[in-house]
């Protein structure tokens, strides 16, 4: 069975979930399809890291539930520094409510964290081919 899920190009990913392991494991998978991932656990310390070094990231991967900050807050804050970069939310559950929330602010997708990693591999990949083409913002919610 042939692998179809899309490889990265060396592309820097922001990544930040609680949920340490899962920070772990989308780490991994990420750079396996060749991106390079800076993961925390921490929104607080990532906004720092990001607010430091800007240009230093690709693409924000932003759980969506987090004690501290939302990934909401946290994808508005990164917004507000850097317009262009884009940002993948990524939750267990999402409301219409948040969906909504992360569409206005310009959130590039939405996705359930039982597709993770392929599901934000095809995400991450589309996003860089749009943003390639001068067309970043995405419309659907990936959950297939």
């Amino acid at each position: 069975m042939q692998n179809t899920t899309p490889n990265g190009r060396g592309e820097r990913i922001l990544l930040i979930d609680d949920e340490e392991t899962l920070v772990f494991l989308c780490q991994r998978s990420l750079e396996r399809l060749g991106y390079q991932v800076t993961g925390h656990v921490d929104p607080v310390c990532a906004m720092e890291e990001f607010t430091a070094n800007p240009f230093l990231f690709d693409a924000l991967v932003t759980d969506l539930s987090m004690p501290g900050m939302s990934g909401v807050e946290l994808a508005r804050s990164v917004l507000k520094i850097r317009p262009d970069i884009p940002v993948v939310v990524i939750s267990g559950y999402i409301r219409q409510e948040d969906e909504k929330a992360a569409r206005e602010i310009g959130v590039c997708d939405l996705i359930l964290k039982p597709d993770i990693i392929d599901g934000l591999a095809v995400v991450l990949y589309r996003v860089f081919v749009a943003k390639s083409s001068g067309s970043v913002n995405s419309t659907d919610r990936h959950n297939d």
